[in-house]
């Protein structure tokens, strides 16, 4: 298994991602699909919630930028509306 491990980590260092790729899924709830964000988390458990009077793409911008991506290149993101999420759990 090392042996493969060595193998991948050679490929991945020969061949690196073209460019950094970010995905932001948005989790929308009926009658309120034009609410705006105030939270984002990534796969890692990071968390980030919108301050006062920062606009909504300024705050995606913050969340993305402290955002690592992964091997493969990619930033994986998931906003809601923390007060929407939290009425209906």
């Amino acid at each position: 298994m090392q042996t493969l491990d060595r193998r991948v980590s050679a490929l991945e260092a020969a061949n690196p991602p073209a460019e950094e790729l970010t995905i932001i899924r948005r989790i929308v709830w009926p009658g309120h699909l034009d609410a705006e964000i105030d939270h984002i988390r990534d796969d890692d458990g990071n968390e980030w919630t919108r301050q006062p009077r920062e606009t909504e793409a300024a705050f995606t911008d913050r969340a993305t930028s402290e955002t690592r991506p992964n091997r493969r290149g990619i930033k994986s993101l998931i906003a809601t509306t923390l007060e929407l999420e939290h009425a209906n759990n």
